[in-house]
């Protein structure tokens, strides 16, 4: 089917017209892969969603092994992960009363659940895929059970904060995980959601679309997904980007707007005239994206050889931000040494001993 015709779909979920536009048929690798795009509301997705037990067993067992290349992460995946974990950290923790109790939903390797236990917090885990479930038990000693948002692991307790990261573009069913997650949160919870915007994204088409992400959002389709299930963005939220924390709905709330059929052109322009090969080609964006990678492997490759296990990496990284005024993990274990606070388990403290 040539790209750009209609095809032939159910009703959107987001907004209900079953009209889609073909905006692609291949996938990264160019990998058949039909991605359609919601005229009614610019939500983005396969063609055809695939099925929740099949989708299932490729998280159990394949998918860290074919985009990761293993069943525990390389060095500098995790501290990839470690960095973006503390930095969520920082960006959460205020929001949360003390002692709070908080579920990572697809939590990986278990970075951000150590430091949110770290930093005080009742943390705890839900990863799909076994290997890394297992290596985040190991490595850093933090409660994460094999699943997901459906497992019958997930805590009954109320809930403060559930954090989704780069989790709900690989769900069958968005919907239903996060609908799930408001009966579980207490009436002050938050949930924090973190997704790939498809708005302004400086690829090529070529490049955008792979199986794992079924769906496709931009700001304005995210907000307008998490309002139906029960959800609306927390005051102060940047709503320029695809990484929000939201609160429940409450009445006189009002909906979002956005999500119409004016974003929906507005976005088929974007992917056919900013993200065609050509312009992609004579914009900066190839030469800066390659910089970039090659300027952060070398920072990764020294900071990684620098510890003897990942364990340590994230200590010493824990370490340094507890000197940062402010930071979660100030004087977390309340040890002073030449009048400054120093957790307890630190680099100074272990070569003290």
């Amino acid at each position: 089917m040539p790209l750009g015709h209609d095809h032939p779909a159910s009703s959107c979920r987001l907004c209900g017209t079953a009209s889609r536009r073909l905006v692609a048929d291949r996938g990264r690798g160019g990998a058949p892969l039909e991605t359609v795009l919601c005229t009614g509301c610019g939500l983005v997705s396969h063609a055809e969603i695939p099925d929740d037990a099949e989708v299932s067993d490729f998280y159990a067992t394949r998918y860290r092994l074919e985009y990761k290349g293993g069943f525990s992460p390389k060095r500098k995946h995790a501290l990839r992960a470690l960095r973006g974990a503390m930095a969520r950290a920082r960006r959460l923790a205020p929001l949360l009363p003390a002692h709070a109790r908080v579920l990572d939903i697809g939590a990986s390797s278990g970075e951000f659940t150590f430091v949110m236990r770290e930093a005080g917090f009742t943390a705890t885990g839900l990863e799909p895929n076994w290997g890394y479930a297992e290596f985040a038990r190991r490595e850093y000693a933090v409660d994460i059970s094999q699943g997901g948002w459906d497992a019958p692991e997930f805590p009954r307790e109320a809930l403060h904060l559930v954090t989704m990261n780069h989790v709900m573009e690989h769900l069958t069913d968005p919907w239903a995980a996060m609908r799930r997650i408001h009966a579980a949160l207490a009436p002050e919870g938050l949930l924090f959601i973190e997704v790939p915007n498809l708005a302004g994204i400086r690829k090529q088409l070529a490049n955008t679309f792979h199986a794992a992400h079924i769906w496709n959002f931009t700001p304005q389709t995210l907000i307008a997904a998490a309002w139906q299930a029960g959800f609306t963005p927390r005051a102060g939220e940047n709503l320029t980007h695809t990484s929000i924390t939201f609160r429940k709905r409450m009445p006189g709330d009002q909906p979002p707007a956005g999500a119409d059929a004016a974003h929906a052109e507005a976005l088929w322009r974007q992917m056919t005239q900013q993200q065609s090969r050509g312009a992609y080609l004579l914009s900066a964006a190839p030469l800066t994206r390659r910089w970039q990678r090659l300027v952060r492997n070398i920072g990764e490759h020294v900071t990684t050889r620098r510890h003897a296990t990942i364990r340590a990496m994230a200590e010493a990284l824990l370490d340094q931000a507890a000197l940062d005024q402010g930071s979660p993990w100030a004087g977390r274990h309340g040890w002073r040494m030449g009048g400054r606070a120093q957790p307890a388990n630190s680099a100074a403290s272990r070569a003290k001993a």
